[in-house]
């Protein structure tokens, strides 16, 4: 690959100007996690036609399909903690840890002062990596997390055209590119199998899964994390009372 000479120019600011999806993403992200985590936590034996009519004539049964995931969360490369601080709003007992972006949002929460995470996320990462490689030895060999759940745009199987708009030539941020294939490649490296809930959001696991089944609550996210709630009590006030102690602490 051909040296990468314009990074320190790309990264002035750590989000791109372009990036006007931001807080939609988030929102979506959030949920689709939430109901992935859920469901990977309750070792479902139902079929999506069973789901639907619950959906339709029982809905006060879905809450019961889903049990809370309750093991701890690391947002590799979040941002602005925005993320974060939502998982932690529904319950998800998630940390933040990025060393090109400030925590606006999900202060107090470090993962760096955590150790063993079950769960590791990273979206909108890949494609911004100079050495996947070490990336991924950091995540699924150091950390050895039960999932990795990750989102970046993949490509089928001939290189996109010049005008792929998420090449994102204007930006210069994203300079590695994967498509199914690639994630095969390195789930077997690291001893994973790997799954793919649509072109963007992606999953790496230690073990097999009932991946239809999973798939089709993820994709109706909107609807199902209204039911995968009821299992969490949010960290909102927990977290404003911690942080509270905290400056009470410093004031000492």
């Amino acid at each position: 690959m051909d040296r990468v000479t314009w990074l320190d120019e790309a990264y002035q600011e750590s989000i791109s100007i372009t990036d006007t999806g931001i807080v939609s993403r988030n929102l979506d992200l959030s949920r689709k996690v939430l109901v992935l985590l859920s469901a990977l936590n309750s070792n479902l034996r139902l079929n999506k036609f069973l789901l639907i009519f619950l959906r339709i004539f029982f809905k006060g049964l879905l809450g019961r399909i889903f049990t809370r995931f309750k093991g701890k969360i690391l947002d590799f490369g979040g941002g602005y903690g925005l993320l974060v601080r939502m998982l932690r709003d529904f319950g998800l007992d998630a940390y933040w840890t990025d060393p090109y972006s400030k925590n606006l949002f999900s202060k107090g929460f470090d993962g760096s002062l955590e150790n063993s995470f079950e769960c590791l996320i990273s979206f909108e990462v890949l494609e911004h990596l100079l050495e996947p490689d070490t990336h991924f030895q950091n995540i699924l060999i150091e950390q050895s997390p039960r999932f990795y759940i990750f989102s970046t745009e993949s490509y089928g199987e001939k290189i996109p055209p010049q005008n792929w708009w998420y090449f994102s030539f204007l930006t210069g941020q994203h300079i590695s590119f994967y498509n199914q294939k690639t994630f095969s490649y390195i789930a077997r490296k690291y001893n994973y199998h790997s799954y793919s809930i649509n072109q963007s959001f992606h999953l790496f696991s230690k073990e097999k899964l009932n991946i239809k089944l999973i798939k089709f609550l993820v994709e109706r996210s909107d609807i199902f994390y209204n039911y995968a709630k009821i299992n969490y009590d949010s960290l909102t006030w927990s977290d404003h009372d911690k942080m509270m102690k905290s400056l009470e602490n410093k004031i000492k």
